[in-house]
């Protein structure tokens, strides 16, 4: 069986970031944490992860930020980035989507929500790689 993807999951809240930890590790994910953006893009440099999946709401500097330097980096540029919000409006959609994040979820989301929108991004990266 070919090993699961990995996933770098940047939250500042650390129940929710325990949370989401748990739900992608028991789906069979290998899994690493941040609090904020710093922390991310440490984590990164330590090894690029098959998908990103961040608030945006972060201190320092937001989840929009970090996907328009993740965008702007060739060996991040086609990463699967999910963005996770308690921001539900039109324009925060928008923006995420034209700074290039894959997928756009709403909290609280549910588990089974999570891993879908993850699964269909990792298959939707795995075939632009193939072509």
């Amino acid at each position: 069986m070919a090993p699961m993807a990995s996933i770098l999951v940047i939250e500042d809240d650390s129940s929710l970031r325990d949370t989401l930890s748990i739900h992608l590790r028991s789906a069979g994910y290998t899994v690493r944490v941040a609090a904020d953006a710093t922390e991310a893009i440490r984590a990164i440099l330590a090894g690029v992860p098959d998908l990103i999946l961040s608030d945006v709401t972060l201190p320092y500097m937001d989840g929009f930020e970090l996907l328009d330097v993740l965008r702007r980096d060739e060996t991040t540029r086609s990463t699967p980035v999910i963005l996770l919000t308690g921001l539900v409006d039109d324009d925060n959609y928008v923006r995420g989507i034209r700074l290039g994040a894959t997928a756009y979820l709403t909290k609280p989301v549910l588990r089974d929500e999570l891993l879908k929108t993850i699964s269909g991004a990792l298959r939707g990266a795995a075939k632009k790689t193939e072509n």
